[in-house]
């Protein structure tokens, strides 16, 4: 990848978190799988508000408490087939409603398949500054 490819991708990830932050002041919740992951988006800019998945103590306690809080969730877990798992039991108890996968496959497209997990994210990041 040359220069500019890693500049334009530089952006696209630095817009990227501004989007979700700006989400996330609208009763939005980003929810991601672990601790690990909630630090690579800090570390990238991210300070909307953000929950760990493995907090919850399970799907139902997940839902009920979005129910109560939010509107729409926005769903940054894996890209991997625990991810894909988890991301298909929420949307089916809440039926597809108020969320939001856009981020996830913008994610993917970004990263050009690359980084699958988002504690990546920040290592992938930091290789796209290094020349």
């Amino acid at each position: 990848m040359d220069r500019n490819e890693k500049l334009k991708v530089i952006k696209e990830i630095n817009e990227f978190i501004d989007q979700i932050n700006s989400e996330s002041t609208q009763e939005s919740l980003i929810l991601v799988e672990g601790k690990r992951d909630l630090e690579a988006l800090s570390y990238l800019g991210c300070n909307g508000n953000i929950k760990i998945y493995h907090n919850f103590k399970n799907h139902i306690d997940l839902v009920d408490k979005f129910r109560d809080n939010y509107k729409k969730l926005i769903i940054l877990l894996d890209l991997d087939r625990t991810g894909e798992i988890m991301t298909k039991k929420i949307c089916n108890m809440l039926r597809q409603k108020y969320i939001d996968q856009k981020y996830r496959m913008r994610l993917l497209r970004i990263t050009q398949g690359k980084v699958k997990n988002i504690e990546e994210l920040k290592s992938f990041y930091d290789s796209m500054l290094l020349e």
